[in-house]
């Protein structure tokens, strides 16, 4: 074993030191780059090099106090696009107001500019008490959800603007540097996080959609009428619909120095949307680039028929939380009632299904509709994003793939965060994503549209390896050890073990180490033998039968976690979530890069290993009372009917993972009952207030497990599979 060690060891020096040689190199370059252009003199075209772009126009800052639309190269401005909804009852069409960026020469017409897309919600501006006090925005009266779809009026053009003279009319103090009410913040938040493909010659949108700050109608969280509202930005990009240079003059603007070619692309609620308007099939919307992006809500919110986070009605949450454009007072204290009605309404459908697929989260699974999409995509994923699953990535990667449509799909170590300024798979990601819609968006012959199906950051040394495919997985049996035939596992006191936990630490650490630390009468735990230097790769899967004693609940958790640890126990190096809500992980930087224009400097990071006992590589929850479905998330529609001291078949369909089993490790099973780190319940189980002491009180359902039918199903590609054949 020290032999394999050793050699592990040597390996993973070879590893780092190429990836240090190629980092260098690429350091080199880019300084190489800034000398070189430091003599260009911009002329308002594009600048293709070498299959990428370069920088074409000089930037200026859209958040200095002096700005002015005079003097810049790049031209700011704000449009109303006009949808086809009447969502908040006033008899016109709902605007929704965009922010566009856009470089001088393509508005005095010596090019035709692209555009980037990032509908994220949270742009405009946030109202923070959504979150903390949800009820207070209820209006408790029954919603009909049809009377968002009445018939409304369009409005009739009085006049026509240029965009030049929108531009020269712009007010950037009022328009996009506003402080938003109760927070304070300046409005925009996403206004430069494009800045480097925006001197390069694309021009950037940014819109939050219907109800949102600055904009009419409701904020509509998950909905086709929100989704609907996002198309309707890229029609008008595509010359296909009508904007307006504010919500009362009816002044049409034209995007005449659009190409009517449209890359959408954000992260979390940020890279949802971009999937939903894919799979309308919208023209002009040439590829998207999602990153830790929701495929369907219902999976966000539920696992196999149990809800898996604090409040399951969380649309009304994160609705309310972007609803800047449904409140009636510029201080954002008096709320429109008919959408406190709607809030109301959908928090009760929601939490009504209690876990079970129900058509209220079927509007919301845009999963299913895969046969409309014709765009390309770049889904990005981190491994360790415990926010947006790695579900979500492979419902994306699925759906592309039914669709037969081109993907790539990223997946890093990281957590719920993006990769700008890292390296990836040797080159410098902010140029694999400038060459990708250079291709996509300019139709640039790069070489981009061979880049792998997947690319997979390495848990051992952080390197990058390639996949010819994601979906095809092979599954081999692993041998599962214990002592006795059957076992119980409880639920009484879980809450008072929790709350006694997670009150030492805060630290996401925490979170491995405790299901490895649970008591014998809270879990059941296997050990797992592997192949040495094994990879997980795919969707494991856990099958076993289950009986218990209590009958006519539903929504009972039960849990199961693979961990990996070292066979003599000791530490070992991992990516581990630093962060107290485990967002992302600990970075250092290996360098610098420059913008190409002097306009800003910009470290290069790579991913921080930490040492650790245990790293938990994937979790899998589903209903006590859901027995028998399978990965389809729709066959979740009712609770069975459970006969005490029966056996049940069950399969945890567990969380999607690219994972390397070092030699001299294990993989170690955990099954218990709800997760605290998901869900916390009382003796009804409900929510349980784990921050007073008081309220962690014990309540009691239990499930025996017949040890001898656990199977251990782990995912490889098949290419591995036949390499160990042969």
């Amino acid at each position: 074993m020290r032999k394999s060690k050793n050699l592990r060891d040597r390996q993973r020096l070879c590893h780092a030191a190429a990836l240090h040689i190629m980092i260098l190199l690429l350091l080199l370059m880019c300084a190489a780059s800034v000398f070189a252009e430091e003599e260009v003199a911009f002329d308002g075209t594009l600048r293709i090099e070498n299959g990428t772009l370069l920088p074409m126009c000089t930037y200026s800052d859209p958040r200095d106090p002096a700005y002015s639309n005079e003097d810049s190269d790049i031209l700011r401005f704000c449009v109303y696009v006009e949808t086809d909804h009447d969502t908040d009852g006033d008899g016109l069409a709902d605007l929704v107001k965009a922010m566009v960026q856009v470089p001088r020469g393509a508005v005095e017409g010596k090019y035709k500019a692209a555009t980037i897309y990032d509908p994220t919600p949270y742009g405009a501006g946030t109202y923070e008490g959504a979150f903390e006090h949800p009820e207070t925005m209820f209006n408790p009266t029954p919603f009909d959800y049809d009377s968002l779809y009445r018939e409304c009026e369009k409005r009739t053009p009085a006049g026509e603007m240029s965009t030049m003279d929108c531009a020269l009319a712009a007010r950037p103090d009022k328009d996009w540097n506003y402080l938003v009410p109760q927070s304070g913040l300046p409005g925009y938040s996403y206004l430069t996080v494009y800045d480097y493909y925006l001197v390069r010659g694309f021009a950037v949108v940014e819109a939050s959609g219907i109800g949102t700050y600055g904009s009419e109608g409701f904020e509509l969280c998950g909905t086709h009428l929100e989704r609907d509202s996002h198309v309707a930005v890229v029609e008008w990009l595509t010359g296909k619909r009508k904007a307006y240079t504010d919500r009362t003059g009816c002044i049409e603007i034209k995007a005449d120095w659009s190409s009517g070619k449209v890359a959408m692309s954000g992260v979390s609620y940020g890279g949802t949307l971009p999937f939903e308007v894919a799979t309308t099939g919208v023209e002009g919307l040439e590829t998207i680039i999602p990153s830790s992006g929701i495929a369907s809500w219902y999976d966000y919110t539920n696992s196999q028929g149990v809800p898996t986070i604090f409040e399951v009605s969380y649309a009304n949450a994160l609705a309310g939380f972007n609803c800047g454009g449904t409140f009636l007072d510029n201080d954002w204290t008096v709320l429109n009632k008919t959408y406190g009605s709607w809030l109301w309404q959908i928090a009760q459908d929601q939490l009504e299904t209690n876990g079970n697929y129900a058509p209220i989260w079927e509007e919301s699974d845009y999963s299913k509709d895969w046969k409309d999409i014709r765009c390309s995509a770049l889904i990005v994923q981190g491994l360790n994003d415990f926010n947006v699953t790695t579900k979500q990535a492979d419902l994306m990667a699925e759906a592309f793939e039914k669709a037969g449509r081109p993907y790539t799909l990223v997946l890093h170590q990281d957590g719920h965060n993006v990769l700008d300024n890292t390296v990836v798979n040797g080159e410098l990601w902010n140029e694999i994503l400038t060459r990708w819609l250079a291709c996509y968006l300019y139709g640039v012959e790069n070489g981009i549209k061979d880049m792998p199906r997947v690319l997979v950051q390495s848990n051992v040394d952080g390197s990058w390896e390639t996949r010819e495919s994601w979906r095809e997985f092979h599954y081999v049996d692993a041998p599962v050890t214990f002592t006795r035939d059957r076992i119980v596992v409880k639920s009484k006191k879980m809450a008072e073990f929790t709350y006694a936990y997670m009150s030492g630490s805060s630290s996401e650490e925490m979170r491995d180490l405790f299901y490895v630390n649970l008591p014998d009468e809270l879990a059941a735990k296997y050990a797992i033998e592997l192949p040495e230097g094994i990879d997980v790769y795919g969707v494991p899967e856990i099958h076993l039968r289950l009986s218990c004693e209590i009958q006519d609940y539903e929504g009972l958790m039960i849990t199961a976690v693979l961990a990996d640890v070292a066979d003599d126990e000791s530490p070992f190096d991992a990516y581990v979530l630093k962060d107290v809500r485990g967002r992302t992980l600990p970075v250092r930087t290996i360098g610098e890069y420059e913008g190409a224009s002097a306009w800003r400097s910009n470290e290069i990071v790579e991913y921080v290993q930490d040492s650790t006992d245990v790293k938990v590589i994937s979790y899998g929850w589903t209903d006590l009372t859901n027995p028998g479905c399978g990965y389809d998330s729709s066959e979740y529609t009712t609770t069975a009917h459970i006969t005490a001291g029966e056996f049940y078949d069950y399969t945890f369909y567990m969380l999607p993972t690219a994972y390397t089993v070092q030699p001299g490790h294990h993989l170690e099973l955990i099954l218990t009952t709800w997760d605290p780190y998901r869900a916390f319940l009382d003796e009804s189980f409900e929510k349980l207030d784990v921050d007073k002491e008081a309220d962690a009180i014990d309540y009691d359902y239990s499930y025996i497990v017949d040890n001898k039918s656990i199977q251990v199903r782990i995912p490889r590609t098949e290419k591995q599979s036949e390499a160990e054949q042969k």
